[in-house]
C-alpha cells in the first residue's frame, strides 16, 4: 500500500478469489476426492468444481464428507421418478394413473371418517365443558397461583416453559445458582440464564453451547444465520476455509461473531437471531437441550 492506495495482484496457479475483497493472498484451491470427478480445473476467479462420480450422490443441504451410492433401481411395483444425479439419489414411486375407483372411494371414505371421529370428539369435550358449575372454573387458592404452580412460568415468552429463578442478573441476565427464592406473585419470562458456578465465565459457557447450534442449525442456513449476526461475507469466507465438509465452519463464524461481540454475547442473540430468519421451531429444540445440558437455566423477568 502506497499513499493510501492498494495495489491488486492476480491470483497464482493453484490459487483463486471470486469476489472483491481485502485478503493479504488467494484462497487455496480445492482438491477433488478420490469419489468425486473434476468438472472444471481451478481458476483465478473460481474455485475447482467436483461432483460424485456416476451412480453416487451427495446431497446439497448437508456437508459432503462422502459420496453415497443411488439407489441400483426401482421396487417391481414402483417406476423410477427422477434418475440419479450427482445431487440426488433415484426416486421412485407408483406408476401414474394407477389409482382405480376403489382406491379412490376408500380414500374418500377414510378422511370422511376421520372428520366425523374430529367432530364427536369435539362435541363430547363441549358438553362436558357445559356441566361444570360456575365454582368449578375457579382456582382453589391465593390469586396468581395457577401462574406459578410448580414453579412453572405460564407466562410464556418465544422459548418456552422455564423454572423461575431470582430477580437480578448480570448484564448478560446470567444468574449463579442458589439465586432462587420464593416466587409468589412475581410473572415469569423465559429468558435463557447461564449457571456459571464453576467459575469458568459466562462466554466459556457460551462457546460451549456452539456445538448444539451447530449440529441443530441446518446446513444450508448457514451463511443466512451468520448475516442475520451482522459478520462480512469475508468472515463467513474465512470460516469455510476450515474444512468446509464438517462442523468447523460454524464454529469459527460463531466464534468470529463472539470475539466482535465482546461481553455483549449472548446466547439469547443466537436464538433471537434463529427466531428472526424463521427457525424458531430450531431456536426451541436448542433452548431446551441447553437447559438439559445443565448449563444454562431459565430466567425471571
Amino acid at each position: 500500500e502506497e499513499n493510501g492506495t492498494s495495489k491488486c495482484l492476480p491470483c497464482k496457479e493453484d490459487e483463486y478469489i471470486e469476489y472483491p475483497n481485502d485478503f493479504a493472498k488467494c484462497l487455496g484451491c480445492r482438491t477433488c476426492r478420490e469419489d468425486q470427478v473434476e468438472l472444471s480445473p481451478c481458476q483465478a476467479v473460481r474455485d475447482t468444481q467436483c461432483a460424485c462420480k456416476n451412480g453416487t450422490f451427495c446431497s446439497p443441504d448437508h456437508p459432503c464428507e462422502m459420496c453415497q451410492k443411488c439407489r441400483p433401481r426401482c421396487p417391481k411395483d414402483e417406476v423410477e421418478q427422477a434418475p440419479c444425479t450427482p445431487h440426488s439419489d433415484r426416486r421412485c414411486g407408483p406408476p401414474t394413473g394407477t389409482f382405480s375407483g376403489s382406491s379412490n372411494n376408500l380414500i374418500a371414505t377414510s378422511v370422511v371418517v376421520v372428520i366425523a371421529v374430529v367432530l364427536v370428539l369435539a362435541l363430547l369435550l363441549w358438553k362436558c365443558c357445559c356441566r361444570r358449575s360456575p365454582g368449578e372454573h375457579r382456582v382453589r387458592g391465593r390469586p396468581g397461583a395457577l401462574a406459578l404452580a410448580g414453579g412453572v412460568c405460564m407466562d410464556v415468552g418465544w422459548v418456552g416453559r422455564g423454572t423461575c429463578l431470582g430477580e437480578e442478573g448480570s448484564q448478560h441476565g446470567f444468574h449463579l445458582p442458589g439465586d432462587g427464592r420464593d416466587l409468589s406473585g412475581k410473572s415469569c419470562s423465559v429468558m435463557v440464564s447461564c449457571r456459571d458456578g464453576r467459575g469458568g465465565g459466562s462466554s466459556v459457557f457460551l462457546r460451549r453451547s456452539f456445538d448444539i447450534f451447530a449440529r441443530d442449525v441446518p446446513y444450508k442456513d448457514w451463511k443466512r444465520f451468520g448475516r442475520a449476526l451482522d459478520l462480512l461475507e469475508n468472515d463467513i469466507a474465512l470460516a469455510e476455509m476450515n474444512d468446509k465438509y464438517s462442523l468447523e465452519p460454524f464454529f469459527q463464524m460463531l466464534n468470529t461473531w463472539q470475539n466482535r461481540q465482546g461481553m455483549n454475547a449472548s446466547v439469547n442473540t443466537l436464538l433471537e437471531t434463529l427466531h428472526q430468519i424463521n427457525l424458531g421451531g430450531i431456536a426451541e429444540d436448542i433452548s431446551s437441550k441447553l437447559v438439559q445440558q445443565g448449563s444454562f437455566q431459565y430466567e425471571v423477568s
